[in-house]
């Protein structure tokens, strides 16, 4: 019987990344800084731009090693991971551009 949601192995892949984007954002707060309109604000789109990579990095990483696409459950388990870590992400990168 297969397992609801993310394997284990899956899962300890997400959580890896989403502590090493926590440890050091600085990827994403150098290309916001770059990158965000005039009127934007530079703490957000860093903060979705992060995000965006920790997912699109888990799902391709994810498709190479099962070749295929996360089903319903296995995307709902992931959402479900990052809503949890979202707020650490925020947090890191508020330190990272109070530092600068």
């Amino acid at each position: 019987m297969r397992r609801i949601g993310l394997e284990l192995a899956d899962r300890k892949e997400l959580e890896k990344l989403l502590k090493v984007a926590a440890k050091d954002p600085k990827v994403a707060t150098t290309l916001a800084g770059k990158m965000v309109p005039s009127q934007g604000d530079v703490k957000e789109f860093a903060y979705g731009l992060l995000v965006g990579m920790v997912i699109g990095n888990f799902m391709a990483s994810f498709e190479i090693k099962n070749g295929r696409q996360p089903d319903r459950d296995e995307t709902a388990d992931t959402l479900s991971i990052m809503m949890a870590r979202m707020p650490t992400l925020r947090k890191s990168i508020m330190k990272q551009l109070e530092i600068r």
